[in-house]
């Protein structure tokens, strides 16, 4: 009898002790924020480098309830993981849609409000929130403070209007590199060499951001493929860079066109030659359906086309849209003015590229010899440039 009751002693212990082993590698995200947000899918999926050709798949999702969600699973060792919210169409909330948490045992907290996240509970998260996560509220603080500042003025002494931004945009800047730089280096350091570490080294800041003394000393710590996808898409976009800048100088008031190879919406594939010349005056539009701009200027597009088309004024809409059914949506609404085109290849589209367009709406005035007579200009400047070449290129 004893000998049984020592058995059963031991089985209940040694289940005890099993069970104790898997909790230690439980771990439970519980969200909290406005009711306001009811009804909206939250996904958690891990972590994945902006450089990776990678895209990480959500392991869990579930929906907003009360202004509470929650996930529940193990882990194995703490990993970076991004909390997304579908649905969610204001800003109220800094990176409401995309937050980082670092999955590791325990209950970990996520609290959302009007200067971002906390995150608490667990060591590593709560390592974070007195970095990282703090020098990002009081970032947000601070530059709020500056975006009420600069609203507030029109004119700085001495500058024209359009200083203004410049020079707040510089400040906003300024900030960031005082609160968020430091703070992320403390983090990285104390994590480096580990997955988290490799992940916010990356994620805080631009390589070029950081001292030199704490790039030599982490750098090398980083996982050699993780430095090595780096580094190629690094040479990558430096290439793209250099290639974006010759575009520009490419494409400047005097030079030659560049070909355009695109299609209309029934698919026939247009060509930019096959207008030039021929004492056409080309009206380059690059526009695209989302952007508000773009579609206030298609009265003035409409007004220039219907006053200066007999004289030879074409206008070529070259859209950067990569969804065909909004780009049709738009055409059919707005109706925008002459031949309207599009590679359907958003911001990667070889037009947009060619000639070097930053930010749209952006035009391009191409004369009837091919070269460009005009970068960029809008609203009465355009209409001034217009009336210029056909009033100097009258039939004699």
């Amino acid at each position: 009898m004893l000998r049984s009751s020592f058995i059963i002693l031991l089985l209940v212990g040694a289940a005890g002790f099993f069970c104790s082993c898997g909790n230690r590698n439980d771990y439970s995200i519980t969200g909290n924020l406005p009711t306001r947000y009811d009804g909206c899918r939250v996904r958690l999926a891990p972590a994945a480098f902006y450089f990776s050709e990678e895209k990480a798949c959500p392991v869990d999702s579930v929906e907003i309830k009360n202004g509470q969600f929650r996930f529940r699973g193990t882990i194995q060792e703490p990993t970076v993981y991004m909390v997304t919210i579908d649905g969610v169409n204001d800003y109220k909330i800094p990176d409401l849609t995309a937050m980082t948490v670092i999955v590791e045992p325990g209950d970990i907290k996520m609290v959302y409000d009007t200067m971002g996240i906390t995150l608490s509970g667990t060591p590593v998260n709560e390592s974070y929130m007195v970095t990282i996560g703090m020098a990002q509220r009081e970032t947000v603080r601070q530059r709020q403070i500056l975006l009420r500042e600069r609203d507030s003025v029109k004119c700085l002494p001495g500058c024209e209007n359009n200083d203004v931004d410049t020079y707040y945009n510089q400040k906003s800047s300024l900030i960031f590199k005082e609160n968020v730089v430091p703070a992320a280096e403390k983090f990285v350091r104390e994590y480096a060499g580990t997955s988290v570490g490799d992940f916010f080294f990356f994620r805080c800041c631009a390589k070029e951001l950081y001292s030199q003394e704490f790039v030599d000393a982490v750098y090398p710590t980083i996982r050699p493929e993780v430095r090595e996808q780096y580094e190629t898409f690094n040479r990558a976009r430096q290439e793209k860079q250099a290639y974006f800048a010759n575009a520009q100088k490419a494409t400047t008031v005097g030079m030659p066109y560049r070909e355009i190879v695109a299609c209309m919406r029934d698919g026939k594939e247009i060509r930019l030659s096959d207008y030039v010349g021929k004492n056409k005056l080309i009206l380059l539009d690059f526009w695209a359906s989302w952007c508000i701009p773009c579609i206030q200027e298609v009265p003035l597009l409409k007004e220039l086309q219907e006053k200066y088309e007999s004289k030879g004024l074409l206008v070529i809409g070259v859209s950067v849209d990569s969804d065909r059914k909004k780009w049709e949506e738009a055409l059919d609404k707005h109706e925008p003015a002459g031949i309207q085109i599009s590679e359907l290849k958003g911001w990667e589209s070889v037009s947009r590229i060619n000639y070097g367009v930053q930010a749209i709406p952006f035009t391009v005035l191409i004369d009837s010899s091919g070269k460009i007579l005009a970068r960029n200009p809008h609203g009465p400047l355009l209409k001034e440039v217009i009336e210029k070449y056909f009033l100097s290129n009258r039939p004699k």
